[in-house]
């Protein structure tokens, strides 16, 4: 594709944008440290948030860490490859993922409400062997993802402007580390409803326009006719780009299942949203976000799909292999459309996915760094003052090293975004049985854990080399991205971290007891007792404000006064103890029944009819099609964007008050 913008307004959106976030953010923390209880140089507010994010703001912060650059680029890359399932079996390959968070963001609040990053709980309940296996996936996985979020972000910017992909590569990151230094991670959910306002907006704009709006194919019936007009899809029914009925779309559903489990349970990311959520909301915010999230996938396969039925027309751009890896159908079809407004709009978009996205992995990692490194072997007695310090450099190194080794990915190993989405679950989906049973199963024991999680991953390495070797006769960078080679390491690693984990806790059970972890954290490490540190519970009750302190104490009815009687008061405390773990309980079983209904319908209900039947979209359909796609984009836009407007109505009318009104 040839730039249709300068290279000046590709280093101005970068740079400018980069410049009204920092200034942005900054002043929201600033506001929210001297007018609210929340004060960001606090460990637990910089890390988690003080654990007590509402629901609209969490979800917005959710669905916009999973709306990153590869969700809006490769979900219109199957689109344009395999036609209407691929955008659809992207979104099914993430939304489940997310939702299964629901119930397990319920059993962290129960089991380990005072941990902060799942490679605490590896330390906890295996050791330092299962703190390394667990850390090692960890970064594994983050370091994957981050390097995905960037050559996404930056093919869009080198073909819209033709900017430098390597000044790309080093100054977006350079801009997101800045802002949230600052802040930490509720600057980062701030930011994250922002930026996913933007991102849903266009994407209805792109989708009036491109659908219902435009010269070339403007209405489902010039869309149909010029689909129909074009070259048979190998392996699809009759060819066409209307059907479910798919060989090459069921091998792409497992891989995305699969890479999504690995992305969603290995990435920090998600935990630290579970963490910092309100026990109240987490369960609801991971199934709401899911649902929310699941349309924009789906719309953008749909965009790819135009993408394949512009090419027909004179003028659209001539797409190579390599093109198409780096996510560039989408680009097409919206520059074609629109102009050159229409590529501002999705540089934009872009800029926006990969800020928002890329700033939860920098949270994520730096946390890694400051709580399972520092604070666990270089410093254990490090004050949390000093662990934020180590978080916020945290921020810069990841950001640094994200960039270095998206560099290398894109210069001397030539590996676009496309080829990383096939090999993400081969390096990652080994740790998903391990974390999960860790917080689910009290019989996974340490050579489980250790070996499901690092066992798993070298068994799939070498499936997926063994494949690529005896399948296509050569090892080269192209064929390890093969459709067959990527499915076979990804299903390995899946599988054999689940058959390890198991099989280990079956023939030794590890009968582990959940209650002596409960309140038990890196920060304040102390394995002789269960309950929280008094200078935890000091900091915590600093950074809460007057108003949260006493919805606590109303809540919990624990007030502890001089003439208080004990017994009476750890009564108090117990009842309101069983009261929250039945609560979280319920909330447990709750949503692993929505989850498995929501996976039923969208898994099984929806796409298996549609898949083994030999039928292709009427002009009719395919309007329906995308009337139903448009009206869960509104859908999730009133949930991601007007809710948590509403929830913070009274804390910004305070805010506003003391600002402008000056009262108090």
């Amino acid at each position: 594709m040839e730039p249709s913008l300068s290279n000046a307004t590709g280093y101005c959106v970068i740079i400018l944008g980069s410049l009204f976030f920092i200034i942005l953010m900054n002043s929201i923390t600033y506001i929210q440290n001297k007018y609210s209880g929340h004060n960001s140089r606090k460990v637990e507010e910089f890390v988690n948030a003080s654990r007590n994010v509402n629901f609209g703001l969490m979800l917005s912060g959710i669905v916009s860490n999973w709306t990153w650059s590869l969700t809006l680029l490769m979900s219109a890359v199957k689109g344009y490859q395999l036609g209407a399932s691929g955008g659809y079996m992207y979104a099914i390959g993430g939304a489940i993922q997310v939702s299964i968070f629901s119930f397990l963001a319920s059993l962290i609040k129960a089991r380990c409400q005072s941990l902060t990053t799942f490679v605490e709980l590896g330390y906890f309940r295996f050791g330092v062997a299962g703190h390394l296996s667990f850390l090692w996936v960890g970064f594994v996985c983050n370091a994957i993802v981050s390097a995905c979020i960037l050559l996404g972000g930056s093919a869009v910017f080198n073909s819209i402007t033709g900017i430098n992909v390597y000044a790309c590569l080093y100054l977006i990151p350079f801009g997101c580390a800045c802002y949230i230094s600052f802040g930490g991670l509720r600057a980062t959910f701030i930011s994250d409803a922002t930026h996913t306002c933007i991102i849903l907006v266009f994407i209805i704009t792109f989708v009036i326009k491109v659908y219902f709006s435009n010269e070339f194919v403007g209405t489902p019936q010039k869309m149909w006719d010029a689909l129909q007009s074009l070259p048979p899809v190998d392996g699809n029914y009759k060819g066409s780009y209307l059907t479910f009925n798919s060989q090459d779309t069921a091998v792409f559903s497992v891989i995305s299942l699969i890479t999504g489990f690995g992305l969603t349970i290995c990435d920090q990311s998600y935990f630290a949203r579970a963490v910092a959520s309100d026990k109240k909301h987490t369960s609801k915010s991971y199934f709401f976000a899911a649902l929310c999230w699941f349309c924009i996938p789906f719309a953008m396969g749909m965009i790819g799909v135009a993408a394949r039925a512009l090419s027909i027309f004179p003028g659209f751009p001539s797409l190579s292999a390599e093109e198409v890896n780096e996510g560039l159908p989408a680009v097409a079809a919206i520059e074609f459309v629109m102009g050159k407004g229409g590529a501002a709009m999705m540089l934009v978009m872009i800029f926006f996915s990969v800020t928002s996205s890329f700033s939860g992995e920098l949270i994520a990692t730096s946390t890694l760094i400051s709580f399972d490194m520092y604070k666990r072997y270089y410093n254990p007695k490090a004050t949390p003052q000093e662990v934020v310090k180590v978080a916020k450099v945290g921020v810069f190194v990841w950001a640094i090293f994200s960039s270095s080794l998206a560099s290398i990915f894109y210069g001397p190993a030539k590996i676009s975004m496309g080829w990383l989405f096939n090999f993400l679950g081969v390096g990652t989906a080994s740790g998903c049985f391990p974390i999960v049973l860790s917080i689910t199963y009290k019989n996974l024991n340490k050579a489980g854990a250790v070996g499901g999680s690092v066992g798993g991953m070298i068994l799939g390495l070498i499936a997926w080399l063994c494949m690529c070797k005896g399948y296509l006769g050569e090892i080269n960078v192209v064929n390890l991205s093969d459709q067959w080679v990527s499915f076979t390491g990804n299903v390995t690693s899946l599988v054999m971290g689940g058959v390890i984990s198991l099989t280990c806790s079956w023939i030794w059970p590890a009968n582990f007891d959940f209650e002596s972890i409960r309140n038990r954290t890196t920060l304040y490490d102390n394995k002789n007792t269960v309950e929280i540190e008094p200078e935890q519970q000091l900091e915590q009750q600093s950074e809460k404000s007057a108003e949260d302190v006493k919805t606590e104490k109303d809540n919990t009815k624990i007030e502890v006064e001089p003439e208080t009687d004990t017994s009476t008061s750890d009564l108090e405390s117990k009842s309101s103890f069983e009261i929250e773990q039945k609560y979280l309980n319920r909330q447990y079983k709750k949503y692993c029944g929505l989850v498995l209904l929501m996976a039923f319908v969208l898994a099984i209900v929806i796409p298996v009819p549609l898949c083994s039947s030999p039928y292709v979209f009427s002009p009719k359909f395919l309007l329906g099609f995308m009337i139903i796609i448009l009206l869960w984009l509104f859908f999730s836009f009133s949930f991601v964007i007007v809710l948590p407007v509403i929830e913070a109505r009274r804390g910004i009318w305070r805010i506003f008050k003391k600002l402008v009104l000056h009262k108090s």
